[in-house]
């Protein structure tokens, strides 16, 4: 395993070096991929998503997102460990066991009324923090729009995240499967309209890829403000025309709405 991690992430390296201010270099394949997306989405995830809104009551659904987030702090800890976050992890660690006890295994979010918010870390934006950056970007089968320093840190996740190297030591790999495709649906369902309002632009892979290169820079800024934070800036923006441009700042608000 460590050898298929060291030769990936050589890839990921290699690939931010030579790509210069060409970040999407695999453009024709990557259209191909997003199309193939959104018609698998189209035909299987939008109807479970709309069942899924429309069978579980708000409350529930919330509920459920918290438990899963609440399941994940162990990974955003390990993360903020590597990027030299000692506060960030404290906190994380405090959330974990207040809404591991008093949450009823995270359920509720008592947490973040006691001031504790939440922190999403992962490996993409460590490696980002570590130095990999301007990575090609690159649209993945069934996970969607990536670069490859985040297709690999994703990657790397699936094997050492702490919680499944966890259930997986006690032969619960089937428990794995479910909080997986526990994720995808609750993510799926969350993103319900803007993926609707997504599909119906004139080019929805341009207006995908320029709001995915620009939330990737507000996280690993840690939601900081900067000039490169700034929709404008992006290298692809004046791609789009005013419409298209005025629904990715919408995009990115929502999208940073949730974050908070």
């Amino acid at each position: 395993m460590k050898k298929i991690i060291l030769f990936a992430l050589s890839l990921s390296i290699t690939a931010c070096s030579t790509t210069g201010d060409n970040i999407d270099p695999y453009e024709t394949t990557n259209r191909k991929t997003f199309e193939f997306n959104r018609k698998f989405d189209r035909a299987v995830m939008d109807p479970l998503a709309n069942g899924y809104n429309a069978v579980v009551p708000a409350p529930a659904r919330k509920g459920i997102k918290n438990a899963l987030e609440n399941i994940s702090e162990p990974t955003t800890f390990a993360n903020e460990i590597l990027q030299g976050k000692p506060v960030a992890a404290a906190e994380t660690v405090a959330r974990f066991v207040i809404n591991t006890t008093v949450g009823i295994g995270g359920l509720w979010n008592p947490a973040e009324k006691m001031g504790l918010k939440r922190n999403s870390e992962d490996f993409g934006q460590t490696l980002a923090v570590w130095g990999i950056k301007n990575p090609p970007y690159y649209v993945m089968p069934f996970v969607g729009p990536q670069t490859t320093r985040d297709a690999f840190g994703f990657m790397t996740e699936v094997f050492l995240d702490p919680t499944n190297m966890i259930i997986n030591s006690q032969g619960g790999v089937e428990w794995i499967y479910m909080r997986l495709g526990a994720n995808v649906l609750t993510t799926r369902a969350s993103l319900d309209q803007l993926l609707d309002d997504l599909y119906t632009e004139k080019d929805p892979y341009l207006m995908a890829r320029s709001a995915y290169l620009q939330r990737r820079a507000y996280v690993i800024r840690d939601g900081k403000d900067a000039p490169q934070d700034n929709v404008e800036d992006d290298l692809f923006f004046d791609d789009l025309d005013e419409e298209e441009q005025e629904t990715v700042k919408l995009i990115l608000k929502a999208s940073k709405a949730r974050q908070k």
